[in-house]
């Protein structure tokens, strides 16, 4: 059941990052033609900037957690394996485990907050909510969430060996 679960919502997510980053792509070569390869009638959309900036947004918080499940994140493994015997060290990720999922709670709690406070704020250029760019927060923040939680409950993250949701066998995420 949990690997269902986890296989939808790791779809949902990378799905949301390929058109995310297929988009801003896609924008970003039109506006380069149309600034520099057309003559002068043609210009930039004027929205184009502040769309893909914006976009970068949602990338950035959903490729977080993408990085959490591989074990992509800078840890200090060198550090903790030279100062710390095994059992410190095991006490020592578990601490920062948690202080990482009490952080990620927090934001969510608050992006979710500072989004419903931005829904009636529009971008200049497009008549699009600004709360749609607000709302990558606590999205992002709820991915990264499970993934810490998961690498709490299991010691390792249970689904990283594969992009479906656990068809090979799991990596271990404390090291590079």
């Amino acid at each position: 059941m949990l690997k269902r679960i986890y296989a939808v919502l790791n779809a949902v997510r990378g799905c949301a990052l390929i058109a995310a980053l297929s988009g801003m792509v896609g924008l970003c070569v039109v506006q380069i033609v149309l600034r520099y390869f057309t003559s002068a009638s043609l210009r930039p959309f004027a929205w184009g900037d502040e769309l893909m900036r914006l976009t970068l947004i949602w990338i950035a918080f959903l490729a977080g957690s993408v990085g959490v499940r591989t074990g992509a994140h800078l840890n200090l493994d060198y550090f903790m394996d030279k100062l710390l015997k095994p059992g410190q060290r095991a006490v020592l990720e578990k601490i920062i485990l948690i202080t990482a999922l009490a952080s990620m709670a927090l934001l969510v709690w608050y992006g979710i907050l500072q989004t419903y406070a931005n829904k009636d704020q529009y971008l200049q250029n497009i008549p699009i909510s600004v709360a749609w760019f607000y709302v990558a927060i606590p999205v992002g923040c709820f991915y990264i969430f499970i993934e810490y939680l998961l690498i709490l409950i299991y010691g390792r993250h249970p689904f990283a060996g594969s992009s479906a949701g656990g068809e090979n066998p799991p990596v271990d995420t404390t090291g590079f």
